[in-house]
């Protein structure tokens, strides 16, 4: 059984247990599903009046128990909620990074900071931060900390330049084969950046960039046309965050379900890995984008405050029992 199919079933049965009214749940095909109803989706989070914090950014399908952004919510929720909470397990996350106590940690959902579209080139749908905490010492920003939330997605996602329709096929996807050129000249090798404008290629070329482009080009075809995409859109805003803020320092974090492999297995191999993890730092570093586990998470959350034992059952019963 995939696992998405698997937590489907396993969401369904945790909330006919007791934990969500069975009159809640939409009907589909005659059978209650795993989808609220739309009055009561506020029930797919811990507490309702998180809510507040995608409210008008919701996902399509945040009302499914399957959600990936409502998981996003519950896991990380009580960090918004409680700035010493924050700072004290982003130190227990970031070990190598001098979170000081006197350092200040929020917490946003969905979030695109100001000014990230025009640095990005981004005219339509702008990069959102599944998870965006930022850290601030005597009011000055130092620290960016993305982190991309994975539950039951299947892969990080496809560039649209090669993913083309047949009535799309103008965008020429067999460019995407060439990295070299791409890297060279993307303006005009790159429908991404030729016709919708994106900076990524330009800002993966500016000093410091954490994408090495002679791995990129070694890579050959353009290895973020499917498998990396999200990563690598995660990664060069999180290096020009860095650059526009002044921040001392950016980390780009995947946060997936412990059960989730498949999300992790590219379709194609780039530089001979399969594993999408370890293919992105083979393009970048060790440190580009680093791993958390969400069940971790919760565990040094729910130890922080006696308070929040409650919520660490409930995610555990939920999500990783």
């Amino acid at each position: 059984m995939l696992f998405g199919e698997y937590v489907r079933q396993r969401q369904l049965k945790w909330a006919l247990a007791g934990n969500i009214p069975a009159d809640a749940l939409e009907e589909r095909h005659g059978k209650t599903s795993w989808v609220l109803k739309r009055d009561q989706q506020k029930q797919n989070l811990f507490q309702e009046t998180w809510w507040q914090y995608i409210e008008g950014k919701e996902h399509r399908w945040a009302r499914a128990l399957n959600s990936s952004q409502c998981f996003a919510v519950n896991v990380f929720a009580p960090m918004r909620d409680d700035p010493v909470c924050a700072r004290a397990v982003l130190q227990s996350l970031l070990p190598s990074r001098d979170i000081l106590p006197q350092d200040d940690v929020s917490v946003d959902f969905e979030s695109t900071p100001k000014g990230a579209p025009e640095w990005l080139g981004e005219r339509g749908q702008p990069t959102q931060i599944d998870v965006y905490l930022q850290v601030t010492r005597s009011g000055r920003c130092i620290g960016h900390v993305l982190v991309e939330v994975k539950f039951t997605e299947p892969s990080f996602g496809c560039c649209r330049g090669w993913k083309a329709p047949p009535d799309k096929r103008s965008r020429n996807p067999d460019r995407c084969l060439q990295s070299s050129e791409i890297v060279s000249s993307p303006d005009t090798n790159c429908w991404l950046a030729e016709n919708e404008g994106r900076k990524y290629w330009r800002i993966m070329s500016a000093p410091g960039s954490s994408i090495r482009q002679d791995a990129v080009r070694a890579a050959d075809p353009c290895p973020f046309r499917y498998g990396l995409y999200q990563m690598m859109r995660n990664r060069v805003l999180a290096d020009e965050l860095a650059r526009q803020t002044g921040a001392e320092w950016s980390e780009f974090v995947v946060c997936r379900h412990p059960g989730n492999e498949q999300v992790t297995v590219l379709k194609e191999s780039v530089s001979s890995v399969n594993d999408a993890i370890e293919a992105f730092q083979s393009l970048s570093s060790k440190q580009a984008v680093l791993e958390w586990n969400p069940a971790e998470i919760v565990r040094i959350i729910a130890a922080f405050d006696d308070r929040l034992k409650v919520w660490g059952m409930w995610m555990t019963d939920r999500y990783f029992g």
